[in-house]
């Protein structure tokens, strides 16, 4: 019998001309090229006027143009002031309101990625998993087209709730406060992670004296457009104003459990109900998470699997629910492909889908816009949240797989 003999190597595995082993140089120039790339895609679709410009922005900017920072006094808005702050500098720019509102954006899409890339470096101390993440989430196209084309604000926000993450696993609970403080202050969605907040607070990962940032930034944060002149108390509603629009339907665009249902199926009944139902689905899911914490630690990487899953909860039996609400998931989500690469899947699925309704939402009016029905993609949603539950309860066992 003749003697096997082992292939020799097609390409030996020596230093990168002009690199050689340096993986900073690497890394460093893979970012610059993301960058100088991401903004070169921004810059292509920046000029798309959506219908949010059209039937709510365009009109702020004209009437913060005309009466400047006293317009702020009146109750023509439904954001929050943080967010009619930066309004105030875009409505400088006059006829190029709409790009600097957007370039706003586009200045938080760099901190989300900046901020997901020291997420990952905190996890595992890892240079290039950090560039890894950060370039790959700078290239989202969900990211790139809420800013870049739509005009929306959810990079602002999830920055910050970025931030919150970071501090939190580097055990800084007051830093990480004043973080989700500033996203509270510029995003109502930003408690959907509220009870994730008060998890780590009973296992006293959080001072109970740091929760008072919470509400304190968001006082703050109104006390310019109180002194401009809008009244307090509706500064302090404006967040309970919003859960009352949009009342007519069960979801606003969001792939959940209502375009399996209906989603214009007795709104008036299942929009108090599937508020109620979908308190009890998280409440239930941190109960699960408690006994799951008597006998698994809790490291970087299961914190995240439970800032997706209670996300992912929150927005899939929660009512009128935006397609745009998932973002920040989206990019915990892409986190873990990273971390855990055999699920690097679930953020390319997640995102898929998003962008899908996106791109519903942006050719509305075009016959045949619809390529795959929103039923279909909530039983998609559907499949990814109870597959990443599953993972979130397995995440010791599947850790332990791994390593094998």
């Amino acid at each position: 019998m003749e003697k096997m003999t082992e292939e020799a190597p097609l390409f030996s595995n020596g230093p990168l001309r002009f690199f050689g082993d340096k993986k900073r140089i690497i890394n460093i120039i893979m970012l610059v090229m993301t960058f100088l790339f991401g903004m070169l895609i921004r810059k292509h679709f920046i000029w798309f006027v959506s219908r949010d410009w059209t039937i709510w922005f365009e009109p702020w900017m004209d009437e913060i143009a005309a009466k400047g920072a006293a317009s702020l006094a009146e109750d023509f808005y439904d954001y929050a002031p943080s967010y009619m702050y930066l309004l105030l500098i875009a409505a400088k720019f006059g006829d190029y309101s709409m790009i600097a509102m957007k370039l706003i954006s586009v200045c938080f899409d760099v901190v989300v990625a900046v901020a997901a890339g020291l997420i990952l470096y905190e996890a595992k101390k890892s240079e290039t998993l950090a560039a890894i993440g950060c370039s790959v989430v700078f290239l989202t196209p969900t990211v790139i087209s809420n800013s870049a084309m739509w005009g929306q604000c959810d990079s602002i926000y999830t920055s910050f709730l970025l931030m919150t993450v970071l501090f939190l696993l580097k055990d800084k609970s007051r830093i990480a406060m004043i973080f989700y403080g500033i996203a509270f202050a510029f995003k109502l969605q930003s408690l959907f992670w509220a009870p994730v907040i008060i998890l780590l607070w009973l296992y006293k990962k959080i001072k109970s004296v740091d929760l008072l940032w919470i509400p304190g930034i968001y006082v703050l944060s109104i006390i310019p457009a109180w002194i401009l002149g809008r009244p307090i108390g509706e500064l302090l509603g404006i967040y309970f104003a919003q859960t009352g629009v949009d009342t007519n339907r069960l979801s606003m665009k969001y792939p959940n459990i209502y375009y399996i249902i209906g989603e214009l199926y007795l709104p008036d009944w299942y929009s108090t109900g599937g508020k109620l139902f979908a308190l009890g689905v998280m409440l239930l899911f941190m109960v699960a998470v408690v006994h799951k914490l008597m006998h698994t630690r809790l490291t970087s990487e299961l914190l995240l699997f439970i800032f997706y899953t209670q996300g992912a909860l929150a927005l899939y039996f929660l009512p009128q629910m935006h397609e745009r609400y998932g973002y920040f998931i989206e990019i915990i989500g892409v986190l873990i492909g990273i971390l855990c690469i055999r699920l690097f899947w679930v953020p390319v699925v997640h995102v898929l889908i998003t962008f899908l309704t996106y791109s519903y939402y942006y050719n509305y009016n075009q016959p045949g816009r619809i390529i795959i029905p929103y039923p279909v993609l909530a039983i998609a949603m559907l499949g990814i949240l109870l597959f990443m539950t599953y993972q979130t309860f397995t995440y010791q066992k599947n850790k332990e797989n791994d390593g094998r």
